[in-house]
Parts: structure tokens; C-alpha cells; sequence
């Protein structure tokens, strides 16, 4: 298929709405949705098996479906509707994480998160399970991960490869909404006289630096 053809494609199909339960903090929770009804089974399969399916080792495990099974799904789901994406199976491996800088820099805010959740954990702050508590920790692992997959698009389109073009509008609405989400977050964990105050106030002044090159992908 041609590029060109791609291009059209790309602006025609749209994704799936069970695609969301992959990034939004709350899902739909449903036994046939193919992210939740998979997540079911994976945290029963690792009670199971005496493992804390919220662990962190489960975690990392279990984050989304792998790269090209949820392509493969996708692609079902496209030819159903008269589609054709390019073959999933040829797809280019995109560089590490590491070799892009804007990752770094986003990643290297994401441990200054952890980091202020750990103290906050460690001095038993209540805001940690409020729903913005909830949502920066969730939301700021998220943005991580699309700007990583967002780089990935856009190093695929640039080399020639057609489904990032796919991908790739998707992935700036994912990253939009996380932005807000976690802008939301701060606006209200700032407001509380905790502890970690001023270093919420500095994780929110590195992300607005850093909002402009995201958007720019």
C-alpha cells in the first residue's frame, strides 16, 4: 500500500474506545473488553500464583498489551471496516527509550514524582489516596510512556515506515488528556498544607517547561 493511501487511511479510521481503558486510570471494567477482561485475568493468574497483582513486579508484567498484539487487534479491527494497515509483522524495532532526549528529560521529571510520592508515602500524607493523588501517580507514569510511543511514530513515519501515521493522532490525544489530568492534579495537591508543597510546585514548573516539546512531536 502506498504511502499516500496510508496517509488517507490513517485520517478515516478511528480507534477503538477500549483503547482508553489501556491509559485512562479507571476503565470500564468489563469482562469482554479486551484490555479490562485481560487485566482481570492477569491479576487472577498472579493471585493465583501468591503474587500482589498490584506489586510492582506484576505491574511492569502486565502494563498494556504487548506492542504488536495490540496492533494485531487493531488491524482486525480496521480490515472489518475495509482498512488495510501495513503488515505489523515488518514493522522496524524504534530506537531504546534512551536514545531520545526528550524521553530523558521526561523521565527524569517521572523520578522526581516518584520521588515526592515516596516521601509523601513515608510520611503517611492522606493526599497520596485522593483521586488527584491518585491521578499524578497514575497520569505521570502514562505521559512517560506516550512520549516515549509518540517518539517511536514519529521516528517510524520518518523512516519510511506507514504505521505511525496510524498511531500518531491517536497518541498526541493520549498525551493531551494526560497533561490536563496531571495540571488538574497539581492545581489541587498544591492547594493542601503538605509537606510536599514546594516540590509539587517545582515538578509542575519542570512539566510546563517541558509541555511545549512534547506538543512539538
Amino acid at each position: 500500500m502506498k504511502k499516500s493511501s496510508n496517509k488517507r487511511e490513517a485520517q478515516r479510521f478511528r480507534f477503538p474506545k477500549w483503547l482508553e481503558c489501556g491509559w485512562k486510570r479507571i476503565g470500564c471494567g468489563r469482562d469482554d473488553c479486551p484490555l479490562c477482561g485481560q487485566i482481570k485475568k492477569d491479576r487472577q493468574a498472579h493471585t493465583e500464583r501468591g503474587e500482589d497483582p498490584d506489586g510492582i513486579k506484576a505491574v511492569l508484567e502486565d502494563v498494556g498489551l504487548n506492542f504488536k498484539k495490540i496492533l494485531e487487534i487493531i488491524k482486525k479491527d480496521a480490515a472489518s471496516k475495509g482498512i488495510d494497515i501495513a503488515n505489523i509483522d515488518m514493522i522496524k524495532e524504534p530506537p531504546r527509550p534512551e536514545e531520545f532526549s526528550l524521553y530523558n528529560q521526561v523521565c527524569g521529571w517521572q523520578n522526581y514524582i516518584c520521588a515526592i510520592l515516596d516521601q509523601a508515602a513515608e510520611s503517611g500524607e492522606l493526599w497520596l489516596d485522593t483521586p488527584a493523588g491518585l491521578d499524578l501517580s497514575w497520569y505521570s507514569s502514562i505521559l512517560l510512556g506516550k512520549v516515549y510511543r509518540q517518539l517511536s511514530n514519529r521516528w517510524e513515519m520518518e523512516n519510511g515506515g506507514d504505521y505511525g501515521d496510524f498511531d500518531y493522532n491517536y497518541t498526541r490525544k493520549v498525551i493531551k488528556q494526560s497533561l490536563r489530568f496531571i495540571n488538574d492534579s497539581f492545581i489541587e495537591l498544591i492547594s493542601f498544607d503538605s509537606t510536599q508543597k514546594i516540590n509539587l510546585m517545582l515538578a509542575q514548573s519542570q512539566l510546563k517547561e517541558m509541555e511545549k516539546e512534547i506538543s512539538k512531536i
